[in-house]
């Protein structure tokens, strides 16, 4: 019932609003071997639109491989939902907030961004975004934490855009992943990359990123520390009409 509720919803983002640019995002996420412990396969489908008026949303289904092959046995992976309203202060500063709803098959999230974003000049970009998540679990304790992401863009180079993102999360809860015994730590780092040169709205990107992980053969329950940083490699493309 989700599925169709969100395969719905997919089809009349495309339809309703193709007088206007919608971007269509397809991605496959892997993460390698690494340290003792099993590859990771994940794949998503999303599709956003934002109107002139600076309201946008997105609506998004995820899934991932029941083993290390990518194209093996596939199972959902939870869905997600956002609304949003782009503010453009002047023509360097923009506020964007955002609420963002997210499904799986044993708990709902809630999430509350708000991002200031700075244009520097033609080519470089910079941002910083506030994030509020609320988890409602199935049999076990809700959760929540706060996220401090700081993103920078660059889109001096002929048919190529390249940022880098990192995240620092505040979390106050016991059971939550965290590096090592530390509360407040940075989550996540990633390095991007896009092509802009094709025609016709087609634009490639890759993604690499490092992620807290606890070494050897693991998988987090909440009893353990992250202790090492795990490599993860995204790919996909976008299209935008």
């Amino acid at each position: 019932m989700k599925a169709k509720i969100l395969t719905s919803a997919i089809l009349l983002a495309m339809t309703s609003v193709a007088a206007h640019a919608t971007t269509i995002n397809i991605r496959h996420e892997t993460t390698p071997r690494y340290d003792g412990q099993s590859a990771k396969q994940a794949d998503r489908v999303a599709v956003s639109h934002r109107f002139k008026n600076g309201v946008g949303f997105e609506v998004e289904a995820k899934w991932k491989s029941d083993n290390e092959d990518a194209l093996g046995e596939q199972k959902g992976n939870g869905q997600q939902a956002n609304v949003s309203y782009l503010y453009k202060l002047n023509d360097a500063w923009s506020l964007k907030p955002q609420y963002k709803w997210e499904s799986g098959s044993d708990k709902v999230g809630h999430q509350f961004n708000l991002t200031l974003g700075y244009k520097v000049n033609p080519d470089w970009s910079v941002s910083f975004r506030h994030r509020y998540h609320y988890e409602n679990k199935v049999n076990a304790n809700n959760s929540h934490y706060n996220r401090w992401t700081f993103e920078a863009s660059y889109g001096g180079l002929e048919n190529w855009k390249l940022g880098g993102s990192v995240d620092y999360t505040f979390n106050p809860d016991s059971s939550g992943p965290r590096w090592k015994d530390h509360q407040n730590w940075f989550s996540e780092v990633n390095f991007k990359g896009e092509y802009t040169g094709f025609e016709g709205g087609w634009h490639p990107f890759t993604e690499i990123g490092f992620v807290p992980y606890k070494s050897g053969d693991y998988v987090y329950d909440g009893s353990e520390q992250n202790d090492k940083w795990r490599p993860r490699v995204r790919i996909g493309v976008k299209y935008s009409y």
